[in-house]
């Protein structure tokens, strides 16, 4: 058995090739030198593969004779092996070769150079192909190109379109559900023979991209509910609907402070909820009526810090707890804030409650909703509200559930006045 031979040959059997026979050996098409030691002689190969070549070789020897070999591969690999000749055409022309054994290597590089001969030419059937359908591939993109021009155009008048008619469907619902609520509030004025106020903040969603808004009492609330309270005429009664979690304490008292202030009965209707500032006007009120589970709240003041919310009553206890020594500078300048805060509240809770009650149910309600005894979300129903001295009833009118039903909306905070 023949084994691959990974030594060169010695010069002596392999003459040193040329520049031209080097260029010779490693052409793609495999037309690789092959060096004949019996006739120290090198011939191009022809039809190369890993069973044999051809050769063209003057005066060739019988059929069936053996002779040695060296394969020059690209690269300047060589590998020595035994050919047989099988057929001759007699004059020197076409010589085949069949090698009588081959290494794993040598078959693997045969079959490499199978596979480089595929994609060659199968690159040459793919450029062949593109050049004969160059034109028509011309024609496609510009048909596939003007296609998706006229689709984009029909796609951004759709969307102008779509916001176009959602802006002004959002404008005209909000302008009927406005009318729907003067409606209603005139209904109610008539009703009661009063001025009918309103002031509710709701969470809800609002635009097109449902972007929850929490609404508050705002130095907005105070501007346009203040002139609403103006507008009405001396002795004319109102009727104030409040739904709110609170908000600005400012903007809250001065609505407090006009509705006081006002020659005629004022009631505050409270259906859900008036929290905070809203329970701060609810006690300028002659009477509140609150649903049955309706609630009100303290009005205890709450510093706002690095958008976090402190209870005054909790940072005037500071010192109680630690030394002054350890509170930093900021936390002593919090403290004094909330110190003057509990005294303002006070002062604003007495003034609202001054003409209405005695002086000791006016410190008994001072030390419930301003002393930090409860917690600043803590709820007062109607039946403790009665307790503290406040005048309740629960008689709530259906109009007041009617119009608050009307306030779901994105937006949803609204003053307006009717009667």
């Amino acid at each position: 058995m023949l084994r691959l031979k990974r030594e060169k040959p010695s010069p002596a059997c392999r003459p040193q090739l040329g520049r031209k026979e080097r260029r010779q050996s490693n052409r793609v098409d495999h037309q690789v030198l092959v060096y004949v030691a019996e006739r120290e002689h090198y011939y191009v190969t022809r039809n190369l593969s890993e069973k044999g070549c051809q050769i063209a070789m003057q005066d060739p020897p019988p059929v069936g004779t053996q002779l040695t070999l060296l394969v020059h591969l690209p690269g300047h690999k060589v590998f020595q092996t035994r050919g047989v000749i099988r057929h001759s055409d007699g004059q020197g022309n076409a010589v085949g070769i069949e090698f009588v054994e081959l290494g794993l290597l040598e078959k693997v590089y045969f079959s490499f150079l199978r596979g480089v001969r595929l994609l060659k030419e199968s690159k040459q059937f793919y450029e062949a192909v593109r050049e004969a359908q160059a034109p028509q591939r011309k024609i496609r993109i510009r048909e596939a190109a003007r296609k998706t021009a006229s689709a984009l155009r029909v796609i951004n008048t759709i969307l102008i379109v779509f916001f176009l008619g959602s802006a002004i469907y959002g404008v005209a619902k909000h302008n009927l559900l406005e009318r729907h609520r003067r409606s209603v509030a005139r209904e109610f004025a008539k009703t009661r023979g009063s001025t009918v106020i309103t002031m509710v903040h709701r969470q809800e969603t609002v635009g097109l991209l449902g972007i929850p808004v929490k609404q508050y009492i705002k130095v907005e609330d105070a501007e346009s509910v203040l002139r609403a309270i103006r507008s009405v005429p001396d002795g004319k009664p109102i009727d104030f609907i409040i739904h709110t979690p609170g908000g600005i304490l400012f903007s809250a008292y001065q609505i407090a402070r006009a509705l006081k202030e006002h020659k005629g009965k004022v009631t505050v209707f409270v259906p859900h909820y008036a929290m905070s500032g809203g329970t701060l006007i609810a006690l300028a009120a002659d009477k509140i009526v609150m649903d049955k589970d309706a609630i009100l709240g303290p009005v205890d003041p709450q510093l706002i810090e690095q958008n976090r919310s402190f209870p005054a009553v909790s940072l005037v206890n500071i010192p109680r707890l630690k030394p002054w020594k350890e509170i930093d500078d900021s936390t002593v300048v919090m403290i004094d804030q909330a110190k003057k805060s509990l005294q303002q509240i006070k002062h604003m809770v007495k003034t609202l409650l001054a003409g209405r009650m005695s002086p000791q149910a006016i410190e008994r309600i001072v030390t419930r909703l301003t002393s930090g005894e409860i917690t600043h979300d803590y709820p007062i129903f109607p039946d403790e509200a009665e307790k503290l001295g406040l005048a309740v009833s629960t008689n709530m009118p259906e109009q007041a559930y009617k119009l608050m039903a009307l306030y779901p909306q994105p937006g949803g905070k609204s003053t307006s006045r009717a009667g």
